[in-house]
Order: structure tokens, then C-alpha cells, then sequence
């Protein structure tokens, strides 16, 4: 029986699932993704003068400080290049925006301008958020996902465009970079606000995580390039923000049990198919540890182990309440189906992915032996009341009639367990494969002993051990 546990997990397709949005079955990481205002196919001339035809509006601009800009730095990319590279083209917005934040500053051109700056990184909407973070409208899980995508990436580029820039500007223009990068990681600091306000839910903490990795590793760098020290207002303010989003994944972090027990829909599947949790936790698991270095910081690591004993314990968490929901099911063969098929299927978004690292090295092994007990506790419950109407059979005398009740009893069983068993499901081929064997390796030569030791009872027709072999091969079907 081990052999065959260990076929299943060896050809095994190992699969994902996950992420910030609750309505998928299964998730994968979530993948960053920016925005280009160049669809590929606008030249780079006619990418400048969609900037200078901003400049034509953002009217008390006077002409002189427009005229600073070195129209030799923003020369333009070949256009036989099939798409001007998205760095080129934030640094050529940037040198013509740069002027608004020019000493002296106007204020409603230098908004504009940062809007500007901003939605070239589709991030312009962080400017609608107010001082605390929060914005206007009530944002669905998946768009939090998206914004926080979104905003990681914008930053990391805006990084990048700072720093490719800084060293080959004048004097004046380093000032109003300076500026331009004060704005731009100020109101960027809005969506960290954002997500510490949400309330406690498994997307904060996936949020809270990305929008912590992003913050604490890019706003140092903006630091020592611009030479903000402890009390810049931004300094200060991403230190605030950093507390709250360190509050914020603890307080999601000690709710974790609370929410694999509760916020999944568990209306448990009747057919005793995998729960479509069990796709949304592990991959949920994976996204999470996807920031695992700042996770175990941010939530401490007691044991040291290097994140073995969360994700286990996680897991464990997810079979525990599958065990308690499987309780709900109607047959004691069918709880032991639906525990079997949702061992599996944790075995195999675990095994061979990034999760495994995690796990401890007897892990699989339990898992294993956990499923050969399923097999067993099943075949207990469903096939052994059936089996047993033949035993005694060939030690035992008795009379004709006896042995035709006996035959008709396991009859009865037979077409009982078989009539409601080809409603139950196993999705996993190799794991219906193994079960439909282990039923026939049980029942049919059980059977042919039976008519081989008592021949003188009439067998009906259709009821030849082959033909009942053959009925056991349309169970789990669905």
C-alpha cells in the first residue's frame, strides 16, 4: 500500500493557488506588473510632445524657468528601436517636469506636474488618498492586490530613475530632484496608510507584507541619495509608516488559525472532492512566504528555524479543520474519501513546490501513512461488511439456503456501495486508479473463491467475478 501512496506523490502535477483575491480556488503568487504610457507603437518625438503639450497647459509656468530644461538630455531614443525602454521614457518625462519643482515653487503647477509624474507609473491615484491613507471609494480585494502590484513596481522604478539621473545633474537640478523625490515618496507613503487602515483580513497581511518589503528597502536608498536624515519629514513619516505595517502583519499574523477556520465559505462538497479551500490556502501559504526574510522579522522567530514550524503548523491548522467539517458528511466511507482526496491534494501543491523547504523531513512521510490510513478506514466502513457475507464459506457446513442468503446479502451490499460510490469523486487519476485496485483486489477474488467453493449455487446472470470487476471500475467517477 506505501508503494502505491508513493506513485501518487511521484507523478505528481504539482500545482498553486492563492493570492490576494478569496474568490479563486488556487492561487499562484501574485506577479508585479507596471504600466507604460507607450503602447509600442508612438514615436519618441511624438512622446516629448505630448510632455510639451502638458507644459502649453500648466499655465503660470513662465517661459524662462521651461526654457532651463537641456533639450540635449532628453534626446530622443532611434526610432527604429521596436519600443522606446520604459526608463528612458520616465526619464525624459521627468527632466520636463523637473522645472515645476524649481525654486520658486507654485504650487498648483508642482501638483500637476506630480500627477503627471505619478500616472506615468499608473499610480496616480494615490494622490486621491487623504493624510491618513485612506481614499474615497471601498476598494474589492483584487484591486487592493492590483494597487499594491501596481505601487511596489512604480517605486522601484522611480528609485531607479532618481538614482540613473542623480549624478549627471547641475547643482540647481539635483535641488529639484530633491523636491520631485520628496513629493513623489510623501504621497507614495499614502498607500502604506491605506493598508494599515484595512481591517484584519488574510489580503492585509499579503498587502502589508509587499507594500513593507517595498518601503524598507527603497526609502534608505532615496535617503542616502537625497540626504535626508532622521528628522526629514519623510524619514519620519516612512519610520510611522513602517510601525504600522509591522503592527499590521502581527495583528493579521496571531489571526491566522482564526481565519483558515473561518474565512472560507465551508459548505463541505457532497461527493467528497477536494475543498476548494484547500487550493485557496496553499496558495495563499506560498504568497505569504513568497516575503518570507521580512515575515519571520516582522512576526519574530522564537524557534529559529527558519520558518519550518509556521508552515507546518499552518498546514496542520488547514487538515485540522478539514477533519472537524468532514464530520458533516453523511457516510463514514465518504469522510474517509473526502479526507483522502484533500491529503493529496495538500501533498501536492507542498511537494516539489517552494513550500517544501519549509516542511519538516518526516512531513511527507506522515502524509503518507496518514492516506494509507484513509485507504484503510475506508475499506473498513464501505467493503468489509460486504466481504465479510462470504467468509466462513469454506470451513463451515451449511445448508443450500443459507449460502443463497449469504450471496444475496453481499449482493445487496455490493450494489448498494456501488450505486452510491460512483456518485463520490476522486479527482486525482493516480489516487481513483489505487482505490478502484485496492476495491477489486478486496472483493472480486473474495467472490471467486466463494463461487469456486460452492458451486452447486446458481450464480444470477451479470454476476460473474469479471463483470463485477468490471462494475468496480466505474467508481469516483462523479
Amino acid at each position: 500500500m506505501n508503494a502505491r501512496i508513493k506513485t501518487i506523490i511521484a507523478e505528481a502535477q504539482f500545482g498553486s493557488g492563492g493570492g490576494y483575491d478569496n474568490s479563486s480556488g488556487g492561487g499562484s503568487s501574485p506577479a508585479s506588473s507596471g504600466h507604460s504610457e507607450s503602447d509600442g507603437s508612438s514615436s519618441p518625438d511624438e512622446f516629448c510632445n505630448d510632455l510639451r503639450e502638458f507644459w502649453r497647459h500648466a499655465s503660470p509656468l513662465s517661459s524662462s524657468v521651461r526654457d532651463e530644461v537641456d533639450r540635449d538630455r532628453i534626446r530622443p531614443v532611434s526610432v527604429s528601436s521596436p519600443r522606446v525602454p520604459d526608463d528612458i521614457q520616465h526619464q525624459q518625462r521627468m527632466l520636463l517636469l523637473l522645472p515645476a519643482f524649481a525654486s520658486p515653487a507654485i504650487a498648483a503647477v508642482r501638483a500637476e506636474a506630480l500627477f503627471y509624474w505619478l500616472s506615468g507609473f499608473d499610480v496616480g491615484w494615490v494622490m486621491d488618498m487623504d493624510a491618513s491613507g485612506r481614499g474615497g471609494e471601498s476598494l474589492t480585494r483584487r484591486e487592493v492586490g492590483r494597487r499594491v502590484r501596481a505601487w511596489a513596481q512604480a517605486l522601484s522604478t522611480m528609485e531607479r530613475v532618481f538614482r540613473l539621473r542623480h549624478r549627471e545633474f547641475t547643482p540647481a537640478q539635483r535641488t529639484a530632484l530633491g523636491e520631485l523625490a520628496v513629493a513623489s515618496a510623501g504621497a507614495m507613503l499614502k498607500l502604506a496608510g491605506a493598508v494599515a487602515a484595512l481591517e484584519s483580513s488574510p489580503s492585509k497581511l499579503l498587502a502589508a507584507l509587499d507594500v513593507y518589503v517595498s518601503v524598507s528597502e527603497t526609502y534608505p536608498v532615496l535617503a542616502r541619495l537625497f540626504s535626508w536624515g532622521p528628522s526629514h519629514p519623510v524619514s519620519a513619516a516612512t519610520e510611522t509608516m513602517l510601525a504600522g505595517l509591522v503592527d499590521a502583519v502581527q495583528r493579521c499574523g496571531r489571526d491566522l488559525k482564526a481565519f483558515i477556520r473561518s474565512h472560507y465559505q465551508w459548505r463541505m462538497p457532497q461527493s467528497g472532492e477536494v475543498h476548494p479551500c484547500v487550493g485557496f490556502w496553499m496558495g495563499y501559504f506560498r504568497c505569504m512566504m513568497r516575503n518570507r526574510v521580512s515575515l519571520y522579522f516582522v512576526l519574530g522567530n522564537e524557534d529559529g528555524d527558519g520558518g519550518l514550524s509556521l508552515v507546518a503548523e499552518l498546514i496542520s491548522c488547514l487538515e485540522a479543520v478539514l477533519e472537524e467539517k468532514s464530520a458533516a458528511l453523511a457516510f463514514p466511507a465518504l469522510r474517509q474519501v473526502f479526507m483522502l482526496n484533500n491529503t493529496c491534494a495538500i501533498m501536492r501543491r507542498a511537494v516539489g513546490s517552494d513550500l517544501e523547504v519549509f516542511l519538516p523531513p518526516e512531513w511527507v512521510r506522515a502524509r503518507e501513512e496518514r492516506m494509507e490510513g484513509y485507504i484503510k478506514g475506508y475499506m473498513d466502513a464501505s467493503w468489509a461488511p460486504a466481504v465479510s457475507r462470504l467468509d466462513g464459506g469454506r470451513t463451515k457446513p451449511s445448508a443450500v439456503s443459507r449460502r443463497r442468503h449469504q450471496l444475496v446479502a453481499f449482493y445487496s451490499l455490493f450494489e448498494n456501495a456501488c450505486s452510491a460510490q460512483r456518485c463520490w469523486k476522486v479527482p486525482d487519476p493516480v489516487l481513483r486508479c489505487v482505490l478502484r485496485k485496492t476495491v477489486s483486489e478486496s472483493v472480486v477474488p473474495a467472490y471467486r473463491r466463494y463461487l469456486e467453493d460452492h458451486p452447486e449455487v446458481e450464480v444470477a446472470v451479470g454476476r460473474t467475478a469479471e463483470e463485477m470487476e468490471h462494475q468496480l471500475s466505474d467508481l469516483f467517477e462523479g
